[in-house]
């Protein structure tokens, strides 16, 4: 490190109380010293403090007051309305042909939890035919490019740990015949993962622990990363939004775009039925009139397993991440910076101790949910689909949510 980034450095970490880290500079040298010391110089110190006071004053579980089920709207079926179908299919095909929506994938995870090394996306979904996760969604998106002689550039999200295998991945594979200037990556913003105290900890001697900062990062992301400009010069005014590890996902659905239209929405959620109360999605509900969507973790369990007067769920339409935003909120939500709340979660990490030992420590992580930013949204259309037709998420092993549930729904879709 040099005595210029000495200089700016050490007040900046005295300031925040990070002392600890001028001690294990001073015990680094060559290289790894300034590893180091350029990670430190790029934390905002803004952030640190604003992430330390959450862990300081936790933001208390609101009591879930004048909460009720949200209104679900079933998109209709053509032979049983067909009238009202065709209205609100027209409404999306007429956008779409129009060349107003773009496609946004969240894919900055890794596939650690399928004991796969590499991004999540380019998980082999199907082995015998080698298609990944991205292989699949890329030819969904190239049908509806065919299909409404539309652009659709295709958005992808990766995090700083994941993004320059995800080009490579694109560039090994020809860019599963797109162009690839219609492809755009960017890259979500790492959090600092902060130890007890609120002191910042080293995964490495020359690295500090971080974490991305949730798929509600989604929005700063776009900003900085100039597609939301983007986006608004070239009149794509709807994002189609869904997650990379959920490839039954329509991308152009003419009768979610449509509704979503017809609802003057700002920001849409499609929703399946819960299988249990315990399923980990999160619950479209209406808090003092306004549309919202609980994490599952925070909604008490007599909620849970309330039923109603037809003995189902009462509180059973969960969220299914896949979204219809307009561009133009997307671009509000980014300047709005403290509009959607940090969610702390709590797990141990291996981190180094002083002694340069690995210590499993616990420590949080901060994150931002996209569906927060409901609060501010003008309107929201939640619209029921099918589980078996459109949610197959690819997360575990084995068992629910594995990779052969996913094939097995893969296969009755084909």
């Amino acid at each position: 490190m040099n005595k210029i980034n000495e200089k700016q450095l050490r007040p900046k970490l005295e300031k925040s109380g990070q002392n600890h880290m001028i001690e294990a500079l001073e015990r680094l040298q060559g290289c790894e010293r300034k590893n180091l010391a350029a990670q430190l110089l790029r934390i905002d110190r803004e952030l640190l403090s604003e992430l330390q006071a959450v862990l300081r004053n936790p933001p208390r579980q609101k009591p879930l007051e004048k909460i009720e089920p949200a209104p679900v709207k079933r998109l209709p079926k053509t032979e049983e309305k067909p009238n009202e179908a065709m209205a609100v299919a027209e409404k999306g095909k007429v956008a779409l042909e129009n060349d107003r929506v773009a496609a946004l994938t969240v894919a900055g995870g890794q596939g650690t939890r399928l004991g796969f090394d590499g991004p999540k996306g380019a998980f082999p979904i199907i082995p015998k035919k080698n298609k990944s996760l991205f292989h699949l969604l890329a030819e969904k998106i190239s049908s509806a490019r065919n299909r409404y002689r539309c652009r659709m550039p295709w958005l992808i999200m990766t995090s700083p740990n994941n993004d320059c295998a995800t080009k490579k991945f694109f560039e090994k594979n020809d860019f599963f015949g797109m162009d690839p200037n219609s492809v755009h990556f960017f890259t979500q913003n790492l959090n600092p993962i902060l130890g007890p105290g609120g002191k910042l900890v080293l995964e490495e001697a020359d690295r500090l622990l971080m974490g991305p900062d949730g798929h509600g990062g989604v929005f700063a992301a776009l900003q900085s990363s100039g597609l939301i400009e983007k986006l608004e010069s070239e009149t794509l005014d709807l994002i189609s939004y869904f997650q990379v590890d959920n490839p039954l996902v329509t991308v152009a659905d003419e009768r979610y775009i449509g509704y979503h239209l017809m609802e003057n929405a700002d920001f849409s959620c499609k929703v399946i039925p819960k299988r249990d109360p315990f399923e980990g999605l999160g619950v479209a509900v209406l808090k003092k009139g306004r549309p919202a969507i609980i994490e599952y973790v925070d909604l008490p369990e007599k909620m849970a397993c309330e039923k109603n007067e037809n003995n189902k769920l009462k509180y059973r339409f969960g969220s299914i991440a896949i979204h219809i935003i307009n561009s133009r909120f997307a671009g509000e939500m980014a300047e709005a910076t403290d509009a959607m709340p940090w969610h702390v979660a709590e797990k141990n990490y291996k981190i180094l101790g002083p002694g340069g030992e690995k210590e499993e420590t616990r420590c949080y992580k901060f994150e931002k949910f996209v569906f927060d930013c409901l609060e501010h949204a003008r309107g929201c259309a939640f619209v029921e689909v099918d589980r078996e037709s459109e949610f197959a998420p690819v997360k575990n092993a084995s068992g629910k949510d594995s990779p052969e549930e996913c094939r097995e729904k893969l296969r009755a879709q084909g």
